[in-house]
């Protein structure tokens, strides 16, 4: 799908202040931790201070606040605000309502909250874009999640994972700008990453809190994530890498053409295959998982971040997991600012 007339002009995201390093996780021995680590690329993630009331709206508000003034933009102009999020601050309202009033956004503002995992940065660029017209012309993105809210400290598979993030895109009107996504769904898929208990099918319970082993053999309550991680790391590594080939076809275009590409980051191994598989060479895959960790749907714009000035006349940017889901774009003049903050 093509959509035109819209930019990226500004990518901030920003990383809570409390930074946990995972040897000091004191569910595992040390042997354990060590050979987790040294597969996983990951010895330090950020996590949201809960003793210092830190949240992810707060977290919106600082990086959306350092935009408008980078960009110089009035709150009066901005016309709508979107949030793509799996972790709220309430049940409800939803959090982009809050971020209205927060900001001091015009009443008649557009502003609504989206569910989606991993490849909720490009979902929510695709759902931006759709908005972006002459009478519509500047809106904020939000995305980012608290996610090791739903992660539980003694599952091997994912306690070493996980870094919460947020993240601010501006993005504004620009006749003959195109932007070109492609979309890949598989709900029959949907149990590799679940949290069982919680949503109205099962709603959380006394017994939700129980241990017990899942179907890979790591402690766990229903109220966290359990993800199958052989049946992730293969929809990881091969149907991705053969859905971005076959959108490349579909495009009239190879790898080498390509400038720039920011894949969600999902683990080291995955992303290292998906690279190989589909011959990108030099440093146009940019990966920074030993850095952060995956932090969910704020990784792809926590990539872009660490880039001060991009400028790039072919960028591909590929969202994927839970769902399982695809989401790609391919954005043919990606020329933006960015800030990557670091919350104190």
């Amino acid at each position: 799908m093509l959509i035109q007339n819209a930019k990226i002009s500004y990518v901030c995201s920003i990383l809570p202040s409390k930074k946990i390093n995972n040897m000091d996780n004191p569910y595992f021995n040390e042997q354990t931790k060590s050979k987790i680590i040294r597969i996983s690329d990951i010895s330090e993630r950020y996590i949201l201070d809960r003793n210092k009331n830190e949240s992810l709206l707060g977290l919106f508000k600082k990086s959306a606040l350092y935009v408008m003034d980078e960009l110089q933009w009035n709150k009066e102009d901005i016309d709508g605000i979107i949030v793509i999020s799996q972790t709220h601050e309430y049940r409800f309202p939803a959090t982009s309502i809050l971020l209205q009033n927060e900001l001091g956004l015009r009443h008649d503002c557009f502003a609504y909250d989206m569910i989606m995992g991993c490849s909720a940065y490009t979902y929510g660029l695709f759902s931006a874009m759709s908005h972006i017209n002459k009478n519509y012309k500047k809106i904020l993105l939000f995305c980012g999640d608290s996610i090791n809210d739903f992660v539980y400290p003694k599952n091997k598979s994912v306690a070493f994972l996980f870094s919460d993030g947020a993240s601010c895109t501006a993005l504004e009107y620009e006749e003959n700008n195109a932007n070109h996504f492609y979309f890949y769904t598989d709900g029959s898929r949907g149990d590799a990453i679940i949290a069982l208990d919680g949503g109205s099918k099962n709603p959380v319970k006394p017994s939700s809190f129980d241990e017990y082993l899942d179907d890979s053999k790591n402690l766990n309550n229903r109220t966290c994530m359990i993800m199958k991680g052989l049946d992730v790391f293969n929809f990881s590594a091969v149907d991705v890498s053969q859905h971005i080939l076959n959108m490349l076809q579909i495009m009239r275009l190879t790898s080498e053409d390509i400038d720039l590409f920011f894949f969600h980051q999902a683990n080291k191994i995955a992303l290292n295959e998906i690279k190989r598989k589909l011959c990108i060479g030099g440093d146009k895959f940019l990966i920074n998982i030993n850095k952060y960790g995956n932090a969910s749907c704020a990784s792809i714009p926590l990539l872009i971040s660490e880039i001060q000035n991009i400028i790039s006349k072919k960028a591909l940017l590929v969202g994927f997991g839970v769902g399982l889901s695809i989401c790609a774009v391919y954005i043919e003049n990606l020329n933006c600012k960015t800030k990557l903050l670091f919350n104190s």
